[in-house]
């Protein structure tokens, strides 16, 4: 695992749109591997998106409709999309209400592709 590749990756992913605020790399059992961007408590919003990422598989596999590829949720205060990467964690990025969220959506899978090479 190169650190200073994930992190230049972060740091570019967050640069790449004004309104990304936190860029975070989770492993499956919710510890923060990596994050760039303002947040409190990284360790707590790690095993939050964990959370999330059980939850919807749950559904998914519920409905038998296979295995979550992305996850991308708005509300009235902002926008959370998370992607796995491989076998090794997840990507998640939180952003302000009003991103784009086509483009979001191409720089997190940008990230994710980088990061599915160095980790």
């Amino acid at each position: 695992m190169d650190i200073n590749e994930i992190e230049s990756t972060l740091k570019s992913l967050n640069d790449s749109n004004p309104q990304i605020l936190l860029s975070m790399i989770i492993s499956p059992d919710g510890l923060a591997l990596a994050y760039e961007g303002n947040v409190d408590d990284h360790e707590r919003t790690g095993a939050l998106y964990i959370e999330l990422q059980l939850l919807c598989e749950k559904i998914m596999s519920e409905l038998d409709y296979g295995n979550v590829e992305e996850m991308f949720i708005r509300s009235a205060s902002g926008c959370v999309v998370m992607l796995p990467i491989s076998n090794k964690g997840i990507l998640a990025c939180m952003s302000t209400p009003d991103v784009n969220s086509g483009m979001m959506q191409l720089v997190t899978w940008k990230a994710v592709n980088r990061l599915n090479k160095c980790m």
